[in-house]
């Protein structure tokens, strides 16, 4: 989960912006075409995870979703599906766009991207206090761990930050 949650959904974040070093020797198209299957890599490792650890908790008659850590998970596959379902729709929002405009599909897009970006990274904080990090790490690990994690987080999210700004700037202000 932590391969599909922090690599590949924070490359896939990443590289839409021409200023990656991916992304950069990228046409707009291959950008957005590259985003989207490092995005669905990202699903399917998260979703793989998650029912790996549903079935491990059923074999040995575990309770399911008691701790933080599994509730906000919960949270970010649901989160991730939405936005993942608002990704199929902005990458045909020119033939949506008697609906909704395609500037306004991209910033929703964005927007639950970045919302659910977060919430991943709250699970994998979450994750470091559950009793298995405890038992397998020290106190300064946890501390270490965190502060990658935020920094990581913080460098992931600058473009697409960049982007929301930009993109509601121009659809808002008129107003």
């Amino acid at each position: 989960m932590t391969v599909g949650s922090l690599l590949l959904m924070a490359e896939a974040v990443m590289v839409i912006s021409p200023d990656n070093l991916i992304g950069s020797k990228l046409s707009h198209q291959g950008r957005v075409r590259t985003h989207w299957i490092l995005q669905a890599a990202a699903a399917g490792c998260i979703f793989a995870g998650f029912l790996v650890i549903v079935i491990s908790k059923n074999i040995h008659n575990k309770k399911h979703f008691h701790s933080w850590h599994a509730i906000i998970g919960l949270v970010l596959i649901i989160c991730m599906g939405l936005a993942s379902s608002g990704g199929v729709f902005t990458l045909y929002s020119l033939k949506l766009k008697k609906i909704i405009k395609p500037a306004k599909m991209k910033l929703i897009h964005n927007l639950a991207g970045i919302v659910t970006f977060l919430i991943g990274v709250i699970v994998e904080i979450l994750g470091l206090y559950t009793h298995w990090f405890n038992r397998h790490s020290s106190p300064t690990a946890q501390v270490i761990c965190i502060v990658f994690l935020v920094l990581a987080a913080i460098f992931t999210l600058e473009g697409a930050l960049k982007s929301a700004y930009s993109r509601f700037k121009s659809l808002y202000q008129s107003i």
